[in-house]
């Protein structure tokens, strides 16, 4: 069966720490391909001050050009509303008609048993997250180790290297005008300046 993972989040914006995290699972895994799946509203975010989804999604393509191994979804966009990720995910496990692994971020591992169906997407999906270099990952393998025994969860850690990036970052430069370079693609940062993004 084939093997596609899904990369699912606001990615507002998406930056290279994405992308290589992206890339390292394809390559680690041999997943035959990785689907970013930018959501509209998620259910932890409700209050938070989202960019337009054609933004987002914008930036997802310019960002994944260069690799065909590399997609985008529009699945969540598309349906509009709150989304959760076991119904996106079982729905997306029919499309593709492939074993489906699920990126999240390190932190999240932590809490995902408290998700909405979290312990079903432990049984029945792969999941695939990354250390933060200089994190304290004790409760994360203590978490992890948990899901193991109690639901047989099959959950590959990935070592990265260090790389001092994330959206929130990346939006108080904007504000700021200081230059992108090195956390986000150049035609990314080109796309943010030329629509105005993230100024206040």
């Amino acid at each position: 069966m084939k093997k596609i993972a899904i990369f699912g989040g606001t990615f507002d914006p998406i930056h290279l720490a994405h992308i290589k995290l992206a890339e390292t699972a394809l390559e680690e895994l041999r997943l035959e391909k990785l689907v970013f799946m930018p959501n509209t509203i998620s259910p932890f975010k409700l209050n938070a001050k989202i960019s337009l989804a054609e933004h987002r999604c914008k930036m997802i393509e310019l960002s994944i050009q260069h690799n065909p191994r590399l997609e985008m979804t529009r699945y969540e966009i598309d349906k509009h509303g709150i989304s959760y990720t076991y119904d996106a995910l079982k729905e997306l496990s029919s499309i593709y008609d492939a074993h489906l692994y699920f990126v999240l971020g390190y932190d999240s591992v932590v809490t995902i048993d408290t998700w909405y169906k979290g312990t079903d997407i432990l049984k029945e999906f792969s999941l695939i997250t990354a250390v933060r270099p200089g994190t304290d990952n004790q409760l994360g393998e203590q978490k992890i180790s948990e899901y193991r025994t109690a639901y047989g969860a099959d959950i590959h850690l990935l070592h990265m290297p260090p790389f001092d990036c994330s959206s929130s970052r990346i939006r108080e430069l904007c504000k700021k005008g200081q230059s992108l370079a090195g956390l986000v693609a150049d035609s990314v940062e080109e796309y943010i300046i030329s629509n105005g993004l993230y100024k206040d």
